[in-house]
């Protein structure tokens, strides 16, 4: 029985995975910020396939579930896995849509465009992952990015909104690995709107560095 639901799990991860080619983005800040501005873009574009396509990229390959995972536990993790990520998907989305309404609540004159900007935490403001019992296999570094949504205009530069996700790098692109800084096995699945308290932070100034006035290296 739980061969049978892991290889169906690892199926429908799989599938959505593969059905369309993936670029290989740079274990680096700016290949996230490339990874995850692409699923933006397309949200600007109205084109939701291509969004949700593209959010797909960030799913964890099916192998990593058999590779991580003692066989008898598997299955429980890649469908924990496959429900925190469909909520993963919900949220970004619904975090885009939510952008015209911030605007009014917060006396945002509407012609302003947005932007999207990520910043990957230092590792002195990360904390590593719980220990599990469960891995059978070293855990790749996980990664915390904070996502703003932007003013981008001259003059502009206030933070409407931002939230925060964990993410893994695995064969060439960055997976969502969880909530805000836990693993997608301890976080709660029931979706959070984007005024959850422990994922969205309050709207502020912030200044973003520049070309010619670059930010310290993360």
């Amino acid at each position: 029985m739980r061969t049978t639901l892991l290889v169906g799990m690892l199926i429908l991860i799989g599938a959505a995975t593969g059905a369309y080619g993936q670029n290989v983005v740079a274990n680096a800040p700016q290949g996230f910020q490339s990874q995850f501005h692409a699923v933006f873009e397309a949200f600007q574009q109205q084109n939701e396939s291509v969004m949700q396509d593209r959010l797909q990229t960030f799913a964890i390959p099916a192998h990593w579930f058999t590779d991580s995972f003692v066989p008898a536990q598997a299955p429980e993790f890649a469908h924990q896995y496959a429900e925190a990520f469909a909520v993963f998907k919900r949220r970004s989305a619904a975090n885009f849509a939510g952008i015209d309404a911030l605007k009014t609540r917060l006396h945002v004159d509407a012609g302003i465009p947005v932007d999207i900007r990520t910043r990957r935490w230092t590792p002195a403001e990360s904390s590593s992952p719980p220990h599990l019992p469960a891995l059978r296999a070293p855990l790749l570094p996980v990664q915390k990015f904070e996502i703003d949504c932007v003013l981008d205009a001259p003059g502009q530069g206030a933070r409407l909104t931002s939230w925060i996700e964990s993410f893994i790098y695995i064969d060439g692109a960055f997976r969502f690995f969880g909530q805000g800084g836990k693993p997608f096995w301890t976080t709660s699945l029931q979706p959070r709107t984007s005024k959850s308290p422990d994922n969205i932070r309050k709207p502020k100034p912030h200044t973003y560095p520049t070309a010619e006035h670059p930010g310290p290296a993360i």
